[in-house]
């Protein structure tokens, strides 16, 4: 009974060394990622064969080298000094994958860190070289061109190492106070002065409004004037007498000439 035993328990540890054997022959890649067999007592690094998702055997003594060939983003604060020599601080984020097809000229070239290797070195030396065209107030509303430009220009210095650049966007910009104050204050008076020159036209506007007005004014009385001669108030005068003789509740003298030429009339039925 106790040979049996031992026997059993030989016949376990041998199939779980069995196990553990096959198993460290295999690998496992997730989804999203690729794989290069590495054989460093062998003949190393093989080139010809790129592994997909899923369960992979392989050589005793062999690594699975395996990297996500999905797009990451890096984000990176940089400080630049603009063309007006002013320094601020950009919150900007580069967008990549390696190649799927290159991943062993890709090992064997640039590294497994390739970010730190070869992309974070140019991005901050490409972004700091075109930002230093730009100045101070154009980052902000140009921020499209540089991100393009940079984008551009980072993807040329890329060509080769088995990097797909996918794009550069400029997240955030952070000036200094100091800027940030004069620059509000420069804003600040701009605006005070818009707004008085607004003003300004509207007292003009106001004025001319006056002007016409008066003019219109002046026109109308030399109209009037003009109008009013001394033979047109000796005619309206004579009207009136007429009217008034056909009364016959009212006695009246006409006095022929008063002042001006007009006949005077006098009221003589009150007491």
């Amino acid at each position: 009974m106790k040979n049996l035993f031992r026997k059993n328990r030989r016949r376990t540890s041998l199939i779980l060394l069995a196990v553990g054997i096959l198993l460290s022959g295999c690998s496992v890649i997730k989804p999203g990622f690729n794989g290069v067999i590495n054989r460093p007592l062998g003949k190393g690094l093989k080139t010809d064969k790129i592994y997909s998702d899923g369960i992979v055997t392989r050589g005793l003594f062999t690594q699975m080298i395996k990297y996500d060939i999905r797009l990451k983003s890096f984000q990176e604060e940089i400080d630049i000094l603009t063309s007006d020599e002013l320094h601020m601080t950009l919150a900007m984020s580069v967008t990549l994958k390696p190649n799927q097809e290159e991943l062993p000229q890709l090992i064997l070239e640039v590294g497994e860190d390739y970010y730190q290797n070869i992309v974070k070195p140019n991005f901050y030396s490409v972004s700091r070289g075109i930002m230093a065209k730009y100045n101070y107030e154009e980052i902000s509303s140009k921020s499209l061109d540089i991100e393009k430009e940079i984008t551009s220009t980072l993807s040329t210095r890329l060509e080769g190492k088995h990097i797909m650049l996918d794009k550069v966007t400029l997240d955030h910009i952070m000036y200094s106070p100091l800027v940030t104050n004069a620059t509000d204050v420069k804003l600040a008076t701009k605006q005070k002065l818009e707004q008085t020159n607004i003003e300004v036209e509207i007292a003009q506007k106001e004025a001319e409004i006056q002007r016409i007005n008066a003019e219109g004014q002046r026109d109308a009385q030399q109209i009037i004037d003009q109008g009013l001669s001394q033979k047109y108030l000796q005619f309206k005068a004579l009207e009136v007498q007429d009217k008034l003789s056909t009364s016959n509740n009212a006695k009246f003298f006409f006095v022929p000439v008063g002042k001006d030429g007009l006949p005077i009339v006098v009221d003589t039925g009150s007491n």
